[in-house]
């Protein structure tokens, strides 16, 4: 109640600084989309009352404390073989490999939907550490006289479907566990493949971030 009395107090214009400002740090925490933020910085700067301004971050998470973020992390790597964004996920990100190699793998966040393709090279995407969204991962798959080589971890769900032509797309991973995100990978492999397979870390125990039990 203290904050809004406060927001209350303010003008129309010192509110609407404030609220740009919220609406920024919401963003760089991951509580809003990049779409979220342009349309509603947009809003924020025709907007004519306190109420209109007001209702551009009431619905807005608030943010974590520093104290609940290590306890939901550590809850996070250490039940589940998998790890989870709890922040807002990008929606699309792209990898292409035209006559070499695109690689990633480590610690990363990958998008909701992510595109790929491999022309006379190859795609290598490790998501043994990544932190997947909460949906799950959609690949779509483009290989022509390339191929496309995806590692998951543990638990992780995959399925995988497409039109090979004179190529190939495997799915050495499969089913994974009940509630775990799904790895989707629907494409095309033109005299080249598709291949996914789970793999544990090589020392677990090392994950960076990852603390043992008391």
């Amino acid at each position: 109640m203290g904050i809004i009395s406060a927001f209350q107090r303010m003008s129309v214009d010192e509110l609407r600084a404030e609220v740009i400002t919220l609406l920024k740090d919401a963003y760089a925490d991951g509580r809003i989309t990049v779409e979220t933020l342009e349309r509603r910085l947009k809003n924020a700067t025709v907007a004519e009352d306190k109420e209109k301004l007001l209702s551009l971050i009431a619905d807005i998470p608030a943010p974590r404390g520093s104290g609940d973020q290590k306890e939901d992390d550590r809850y996070e790597r250490e039940d589940r073989p998998w790890l989870i964004n709890t922040r807002v996920p990008r929606e699309k990100q792209s990898f292409f490999a035209l006559l070499g190699g695109s690689n990633r793998n480590g610690r990363w966040q990958p998008a909701k939907q992510i595109h790929t393709l491999s022309l006379l090279g190859g795609v290598h995407l490790d998501f043994r550490e990544a932190e997947f969204p909460r949906t799950g991962v959609h690949i779509t798959a483009g290989c022509i006289l390339g191929g496309l080589d995806i590692i998951v971890p543990p638990g992780i769900n995959a399925d995988v479907s497409g039109i090979p032509l004179l190529g190939g797309m495997e799915n050495k991973a499969g089913a994974g566990d009940d509630g775990a995100p799904t790895l989707t990978v629907r494409g095309v492999a033109i005299l080249g493949g598709v291949t996914v397979k789970r793999k544990e870390l090589k020392s677990p125990s090392k994950r960076k971030g990852r603390r043992s039990r008391r």
